[in-house]
């Protein structure tokens, strides 16, 4: 005996220890049992194995101490990794949901069913519009397990990454975005928010508005402008004044080129039409079936384009679908020539000796014109010789 408790021999410890652990209580409740009855030397050390060797008690046990945290490394470039998954059915309807890792931009698609053949054929519409990604993230489902997946990812060089079964965290990315269009498509649904009609699906407003808002994990910006490297004008856009930004040299530049190229070709020239007078204007039947109508200009609406009233119907024409209207009572040179030019085909040269006032020859020989000569077909009359 010690202080009232037995000391067991060492034959006998094992019989001790098991009765000990009779009822499958823990360690600390084990060792605390022991010292009420029973001493022998390291008997603390032996209730600790006992109970962590206990087949019954490893099978009951709570879930071990989560491991240290393993993120994925970042993303070098948008589009690099992406994370695919599904949501629903909500509201009756399956979302798939694909999140970039580095701009979190978010793709959404609605599905009636979640079939392989569906996921495949929307991921290559994805891949033709954004390129093959390298890494694709996904659970074990069957739309990434079958047999119409792997020959996709492989044949575009995309590795294809599979979470652990039971285990979302792994793929958190699109895990977080899948519950916040849950719980967005669920508000705006039961809100009847009044920019909404009531047919809609809520999902262009949730799209837009988690594309446009800032992100702390961006340094601030919005997925919109890492992924596509500007911001997107929204609603609230038009709160804020904006200023025309001036043309870049080199596009003013190159317009300028196109213009006085296409202009020489042409022979084109500068028509006004001021409102209220009365025009000429192609109705098309066709792509190339068209006759003249007799209209009113309303007004002009652009550089080169005017709206019209033919017959009380306002339309938007061309200045190249217009003509002026021969009055009759005033002999108007310019609206003659013009007219003429219209109704005949005529050559840059023949053209631009009327806008001036000079004969052709006049013309030709004060400015130089390149024709373009094509020399005669020669026909060869003597014999080949090849050598091998």
């Amino acid at each position: 005996m010690l202080n009232d408790r037995v000391v067991v021999p060492e034959t006998l410890r094992t019989v001790v220890l098991k009765e000990l652990h009779t009822g499958h209580p823990g360690i600390v409740r084990m060792k605390s049992l022991a010292r009420s009855y029973v001493y022998w030397p390291n008997i603390d050390e032996d209730c600790g194995r006992t109970v962590q060797s206990c087949t019954e008690c490893q099978l009951q046990s709570k879930t071990p101490a989560k491991v240290p945290l393993q993120m994925w490394k970042s993303a070098q470039e948008v589009w690099e990794r992406i994370h695919v998954d599904f949501a629903g059915p909500l509201h009756g309807t399956y979302y798939m949901v694909v999140v970039d890792a580095m701009s979190k931009w978010p793709e959404i698609f609605e599905l009636n069913n979640i079939t392989p053949g569906t996921t495949v054929k929307l991921l290559k519409e994805l891949f033709a519009r954004y390129g093959n990604p390298k890494t694709l993230v996904s659970d074990n489902g069957t739309q990434f397990t079958s047999e119409l997946f792997k020959p996709m990812c492989e044949e575009r060089g995309v590795t294809h990454v599979r979470t652990p079964p039971y285990h979302p965290q792994f793929n958190g990315q699109a895990e977080r975005f899948v519950d916040i269009l849950k719980r967005r498509i669920k508000k705006l649904k039961g809100e009847g928010s009044p920019t909404l009609s009531p047919n809609s699906d809520c999902l262009d407003t949730v799209l837009l508005a988690y594309r446009t808002t800032p992100n702390a994990a961006l340094q601030g910006k919005s997925p919109a402008e890492v992924f596509l490297g500007r911001r997107l004008r929204t609603r609230l856009s038009m709160l804020v004044p904006t200023q025309e930004q001036p043309e870049p040299d080199f596009a003013a530049d190159r317009r300028k080129q196109v213009e006085a190229q296409f202009n020489r070709r042409h022979g084109a020239r500068s028509r006004e039409f001021s409102s209220g007078g009365q025009v000429m204007v192609k109705s098309h039947r066709g792509a190339s079936d068209f006759e003249w109508t007799e209209g009113t200009m309303i007004k002009r609406t652009g550089r080169v384009t005017y709206e019209v009233d033919i017959g009380g119907k306002h339309v938007l024409r061309h200045a190249n679908q217009m003509r002026k209207v021969m009055s009759g009572q005033k002999n108007d040179t310019s609206t003659s020539r013009d007219l003429l030019l219209d109704l005949f085909e005529t050559d840059p040269v023949t053209k631009k000796a009327c806008q001036i006032g000079v004969s052709v020859s006049e013309l030709k020989t004060s400015q130089k014109w390149s024709t373009p000569v094509i020399p005669p077909r020669v026909l060869f009359q003597g014999t080949l010789n090849y050598r091998i």
